[in-house]
């Protein structure tokens, strides 16, 4: 795995430029490659969910009828509302005028979630209007970030338990925005998903830490800003960072080597990963639906 400084200071090692200005050419050029693999390999979003109150969190002079989409929204996946312990699932309307034929009575106002509409990018639209505060649950994608965070190293593991996923630092300053990063102790060198952010000495894991616990120690430890994309393609934008940097500089040679090992890369990545399906698994499908059926789904309930 390449963290995003591993990959700008790996492409800078084989370039042999340590230029500061060149610096900012050669982190920009691995944006580029790395958002070009993300769309040849159709990787360019993640999943992820969150939570809203219903009438609390409406807009402002919506009736309580809209609310705003997450940042980096891309699409709706699922949307329900919780009322007591039962969840009512909402079927989204892609139709403007079915939408507005469906609201042709202002007055319907219902906890009861039945169909919700997307407008442009920013707001989200329920019916019925809902009547008071309930929880509702968007699962959807959200676009891949832009990689621009160097590893943070700064201060020492106090404590880390194996098993466990709660760490506590040592004049370290973690920050929410760290959540969804990417953590090691640099002995164990095995890198765990960071899932929440509790005070600028405390963070927490995504899953159980696996190495040797810590105990009053004081642990190096890095904090790295990975690409979505799987481990064995962090090395495809170093590979187009040198190529375009080399096509710059008019070193054809070696821009065409750089090119080749791009395109190659890319290829290997498409035959292992590239797929229309999130979790590149087949999906069962009706016999109707012309796509793969994975033959592992095989009916069941049958007399």
């Amino acid at each position: 795995m390449l963290s995003y400084q591993d990959q700008y200071e790996l492409t800078q090692d084989i370039l042999s430029d340590g230029d500061a200005t060149n610096l900012t050419l050669i982190k920009s050029l691995i944006r580029q490659g790395q958002v070009s693999l993300e769309g040849i390999l159709n990787i360019d979003y993640t999943v992820n969910s969150r939570n809203f109150t219903t009438v609390t969190d409406a807009i402002s002079g919506t009736s309580n009828r809209a609310y705003p989409l997450p940042e980096r929204f891309r699409r709706v996946v699922s949307l329900y509302v919780t009322v007591g312990t039962t969840r009512y699932s909402g079927e989204q309307i892609f139709d403007e005028d079915l939408w507005q034929t469906i609201n042709t009575d202002t007055g319907q106002i219902s906890n009861y979630l039945q169909h919700f509409f997307i407008r442009g990018a920013r707001t989200i639209e329920l019916f019925p209007i809902p009547s008071s505060a309930c929880t509702a649950t968007m699962i959807y994608q959200e676009t891949s970030k832009i990689l621009s965070a160097d590893n943070y190293v700064t201060g020492t593991i106090l404590t880390l338990t194996n098993g466990a996923k709660a760490i506590t630092g040592t004049d370290t300053v973690f920050t929410a925005a760290m959540v969804g990063r990417y953590f090691k102790i640099d002995d164990d060198a095995v890198w765990y998903k960071i899932a929440g952010y509790t005070s600028a000495t405390a963070i927490t894991l995504d899953t159980n830490y696996q190495g040797t616990s810590i105990a009053a120690g004081t642990s190096a430890y890095t904090i790295g800003e990975f690409p979505i994309t799987p481990p064995d393609t962090h090395i495809l934008p170093v590979y187009y960072a040198c190529w375009k940097y080399q096509l710059f500089r008019k070193n054809v040679n070696l821009a065409r080597e750089f090119e080749r090992q791009w395109k190659e890369g890319v290829l290997d990545a498409q035959a292992n990963y590239a797929s229309s399906n999130a979790s590149h698994i087949l999906e069962n499908k009706p016999l109707g639906f012309r796509g793969g059926i994975n033959p592992n789904f095989y009916p069941t309930g049958l007399t």
